[in-house]
């Protein structure tokens, strides 16, 4: 199944089930609601054709939190080395994370504009997990983890964060499809992915070469707390995912007036507009 969280007419966001360019509203009042597996959640709503008519927003609107990981060794080798220095023995002792901003959540298609003092905009090709209601990974959509990299840096000299060097903007979308939907084995997931920016393709990469296992992402993320249904769980920057690793396109980074699509097999293409 392929989940969406939808607009139509103008109207309200429902929740709806995606297939062949037709989505068909569910009886639920958010996708929090359905995926908590209330009473409410069943099928039987209005049908609408996939046109210009809809628009899709991020499956998961308001998470109750958003932790991403960094669990991809190439990527985080490569950021290392660009410091000088090579992974810490902690790394490989167990999956770790950062809280981002689930304020700022932004859908496919949905403009997300660059700080004003950062020069140094960069996306990041990530796969999230959303979790239901019994603590399990419910579906998989993409992510970009947008990071003014100059603001970033700066702060984490600090030893603390990341903070504003990221939580201005993540864009998910443009669904939430289901493992079975997936080339998924129960521990990583076998898609290709690829970025474009202004329908210029200048990456493709695979996202199987995980370190970690998705059980063990979800595993460290409910360690003494608990997880809540529409939890995001982020992969971290697939490996050769982001301008960090690959160098600025023909000598800049993401500016205003750019378009960055994020696709993989299975996920859609996330496409967004930088203002």
């Amino acid at each position: 199944m392929r989940l969406v969280t939808f607009t139509a007419g103008g109207g309200p966001p429902r929740v709806g089930s995606l297939q062949d360019d037709v989505v068909t509203e569910l009886m639920a009042g958010s996708m929090i609601e359905w995926l908590s597996g209330g009473l409410a959640r069943g099928f039987g709503g209005a049908s609408y054709a996939l046109d210009d008519d809809l628009v899709l927003l991020a499956p998961v609107p308001e998470p109750p939190s958003v932790r991403d990981f960094y669990a991809y060794e190439g990527h985080v080798a490569a950021g290392f080395r660009g410091r000088g220095s090579t992974i810490p023995d902690a790394w490989y002792e167990a999956p770790v994370f950062y809280f981002s901003n689930p304020a700022a959540i932004f859908g496919p298609g949905e403009p997300i504009t660059r700080p004003p003092d950062s020069q140094m905009l960069d996306f990041e090709l990530e796969i999230a997990a959303v979790i239901d209601g019994s603590g399990s990974i419910a579906g998989f959509t993409l992510m970009n983890d947008w990071s003014a990299r100059d603001l970033q840096r700066r702060e984490m000299t600090v030893g603390l964060g990341p903070a504003k060097g990221k939580d201005f903007a993540t864009s998910l979308g443009p669904w939430l499809a289901t493992p079975d939907e997936l080339a998924f084995d129960g521990e990583r997931l076998h898609l290709q992915a690829s970025v474009a920016v202004n329908d210029r393709e200048v990456t493709r990469v695979s996202t199987e070469r995980m370190h970690f296992s998705w059980p063990e992402l979800v595993a460290r993320a409910g360690r003494d707390t608990r997880l809540r249904a529409g939890d995001v769980i982020g992969s971290g920057t697939v490996t050769g995912g982001c301008l960090l690793e690959l160098g600025p396109i023909d000598g800049r980074w993401i500016e205003p007036g750019d378009v960055v699509s994020l696709s993989a097999d299975g996920l859609g293409e996330l496409r967004t507009p930088v203002l």
